[in-house]
């Protein structure tokens, strides 16, 4: 994880133990966390592991070592392909991200009387609904995964949704460990191609990293393989970002705006979902997600497809 820039700090390393053990019901769920001279016993045993401050990454550096970084990760997601003869299979290559949707949508231009400045009506305050995508080289979607704000999930917050589409609330509304694995052990599972003879490849970025110990057993066990992406690449490596999140904002902008017009009132965490599940159907279409996954090198496997 430190390679891709997401490593652990000592406190962090301590707390992935410790859920480490509780996983292997070696400690449990009640009892302390590991102490300090566990976290020296493990370094100890692995010398190849150095406690080490990290450079960080500027814009430009980003900029200077992108070519470097994105030949490393081809390099590395071929050795994946390859291993696992997946070259071939794009109905097994999937990749994953999270979108935050904010209700008050930006503004187009409007057409309106030159004498007078438009007005746009949004709610007067903000708040942010997160919708987990998926989709695989193949063109098939996995139903939206909705993540509202909020303590206690209500029925009504999924009107209006298309078939398969789920919900679950963070005190946030945006994603979190726990709400991961749930996506990924009940909603992903329930949808993708998993199982048989060959394995299932979920691409996804570094802001799941922290995934639990739990969670990485039951992908193995299950035969999906967990890849992150380098950081600060998703713009030209993740087939989400690439080529459905863009048309999905102004898709749904524009439903947004069709919605306040017939209904003389504001869009609220009531009516999101049915408008976002109409810009998730069209913008994950079974011709956008060929093209980004074509447009990020993956399938057909070409790292020349990145344009440099």
């Amino acid at each position: 994880m430190a390679s891709v820039g997401y490593g652990y700090t000592r406190a962090q390393v301590i707390c992935l133990g410790t859920d480490y053990a509780i996983n292997l019901k070696k400690r449990s769920n009640d009892s302390k966390s590991l102490l300090l001279q566990w976290f020296y016993g493990l370094m100890g045993r692995w010398p190849e592991l150095k406690l080490r401050r990290p450079r960080g990454l500027s814009q430009l550096r980003a900029t200077a070592t992108s070519e470097e970084s994105i030949n490393k990760y081809f390099s590395q997601l071929e050795a994946v392909l390859d291993k696992y003869d997946l070259k071939s299979s794009p109905e097994l290559i999937y990749n994953v991200d999270e979108k935050g949707i904010n209700l008050t949508h930006s503004s187009p231009q409007i057409v309106g009387s030159a004498d007078e400045v438009p007005i746009e009506i949004c709610p007067e305050k903000s708040s942010t609904v997160t919708v987990l995508g998926c989709g695989n080289a193949l063109g098939q979607k996995i139903p939206p995964f909705f993540i509202f704000p909020g303590s206690r999930m209500r029925d009504d917050l999924l009107d209006g949704s298309t078939v398969g589409t789920f919900g679950t609330v963070s005190e946030t509304g945006w994603s979190s460990t726990d709400i991961f694995q749930r996506w990924l052990t009940g909603h992903f599972m329930k949808y993708a191609k998993v199982g048989g003879n060959k394995k299932t490849l979920l691409l996804y970025d570094g802001h799941r990293s922290h995934i639990t110990p739990h969670l990485i057993d039951y992908a193995v066990d299950q035969g999906i393989i967990l890849f992150v992406l380098p950081p600060h690449t998703s713009h030209v490596l993740q087939p989400m970002d690439v080529g459905c999140f863009g048309p999905f904002t102004k898709i749904f902008s524009s439903e947004c705006r069709k919605w306040q017009r017939s209904n003389s009132g504001t869009v609220n965490r009531y009516s999101v979902c049915s408008l976002a599940c109409k810009a998730y159907g069209i913008s994950l279409s079974a011709s956008n997600l060929h093209s980004a996954f074509r447009k990020c090198g993956i399938y057909p496997f070409d790292p020349t497809a990145i344009d440099k």
